[in-house]
């Protein structure tokens, strides 16, 4: 009897199952928030898109071409870091909703209209691919229009007439207690050869050497012409230095013809005339005259390209040869990369003094600008960039309450459906097939 009710009671659970699919096996969303469902295509759009960014960066940063789920991002196993990723920037997107709902927003017109533009440009290339992946156009519209309501709420709160708006003299404070001025020159290193067990040979490493005294020798003969020199008369250093570049680059290239010249007409020449040229052109100054890798990754500058000159007028930008970077806000990994320890000296350094410096890469000569000379144009040029650097982690925390507060139920067997391996496989056999095409 004891067995026959067991039966009995896993024949209905199953009935039940059949009957209402939202409940058992049903993966077409991927939580609900109260009585609403949340298409599981946001989550896989919201997977996809991390992943493919950490791809990318894999890549860049250390030329990582496979194996990516070996890897691991912010000391979690990549598939973990995707998984956690996707459930909480979706969780984040219904929370924004809510919120922007809440407080009776609305999109413009004009931005209904660029986020359909966007969609249809994004499905006539990529609709197909994205289908393949469960992601349908309607996932992606909402997943877009997400992302401009949350950027509508911390304008909401922080912009000019907002909520908690920051002032025009709050900025230029975060300016003078964050950021940091400055111009540089560099003189590139070479490293010697390697042969074909990867061990530098002597010949190489003699050369290297005598290209690395030339490039320092040089430095210190510009170092010792911009000693007195002021941070704004500095790019006369600069300009120098940039013809300096061009009649080097001028000579090499020449150098090379003659020596390619030279070897056509005589069969015995040696082959080694082609490695001095090309010892001496890796010796040279670097081309960047700003010589500093000034990645938002690695800086959180508000703005690389620093020229507040339209570039339609034919006024010369007066700032075209200085960096304005974010230093305060960087954390002890950022600091630790090439660009932050350059940072980092120009901090320590005192201002309108050319200095030296050295790394790895090249020979370098910083002099530091007084940010106060500044700090209110540059304010007002990069408004929208320095205020999401100042609130957006306020703003984070404020979007992680709102997450807080809501019923969000998760679709455990969607999330165990649509795992990042399976998004990757998935991607990788609709390239595969379509490759040609």
């Amino acid at each position: 009897m004891a067995k026959a009710k067991k039966i009995t009671a896993a024949l209905t659970a199953a009935l039940l199952c059949t009957a209402s699919l939202t409940s058992c096996s049903d993966t077409s969303y991927v939580m609900t928030v109260g009585d609403s469902k949340i298409n599981a295509g946001i989550y896989i759009y919201n997977e996809l898109t991390e992943m493919s960014y950490q791809m990318t960066m894999m890549y860049y940063q250390k030329g990582i071409k496979k194996d990516y789920f070996d890897q691991k991002v912010d000391g979690k196993a990549f598939d973990e870091y995707l998984s956690d990723y996707a459930l909480t920037a979706t969780k984040e997107y219904a929370a924004v909703v809510d919120k922007f709902n809440e407080l009776g927003l609305t999109l413009s017109d004009e931005d209904i209209k660029s986020i359909n533009n966007s969609i249809s440009s994004t499905w006539d290339s990529q609709g197909e691919f994205y289908e393949s992946e469960g992601i349908s156009k309607e996932s992606v519209k909402l997943a877009l229009k997400g992302s401009k309501m949350r950027e509508e709420l911390f304008d909401h709160y922080y912009a000019e007439g907002g909520e908690e708006a920051v002032s025009d003299d709050e900025m230029v404070k975060y300016l003078d207690d964050n950021y940091l001025r400055y111009k540089s020159i560099s003189f590139a290193k070479t490293k010697a050869s390697t042969d074909s067990s990867s061990s530098a040979t002597d010949s190489s490493t003699d050369s290297a050497d005598a290209a690395n005294e030339e490039a320092k020798a040089k430095r210190d003969e510009f170092l010792e012409k911009a000693q007195g020199v002021s941070f704004d008369d500095f790019d006369s250093i600069i300009d120098e230095y940039n013809d300096y570049v061009a009649s080097k680059k001028a000579a090499d290239s020449s150098s090379a013809t003659d020596s390619d010249s030279s070897a056509s007409d005589s069969s015995t020449t040696s082959d080694d005339t082609s490695s001095v040229a090309e010892s001496d052109t890796s010796s040279t100054a670097s081309d960047d005259t700003s010589s500093v890798s000034d990645s938002t990754a690695e800086s959180s500058s508000a703005a690389d390209s620093d020229s507040s000159t339209d570039s339609s007028s034919s006024e010369p930008d007066p700032y075209a040869n200085e960096k304005m970077a974010n230093y305060g806000e960087m954390d002890d990994s950022q600091k630790d990369t090439t660009n932050g320890k350059i940072l980092k000296e120009v901090s320590g350094m005192s201002t309108d003094v050319a200095t030296a410096y050295e790394d790895d890469n090249a020979y370098y000569i910083l002099i530091k600008g007084d940010i106060k000379d500044r700090d209110t144009e540059y304010a007002k040029d990069n408004h929208e960039d320095i205020l999401k650097e100042m609130k957006s982690d306020e703003f984070q925390k404020k979007l992680t309450s709102w997450v807080e507060k809501l019923d969000i139920k998760v679709n455990n067997k969607a999330i165990k459906r649509y795992t990042p391996k399976v998004v990757y496989d998935k991607q990788t056999e609709y390239y595969s097939k379509n490759k040609n095409s």
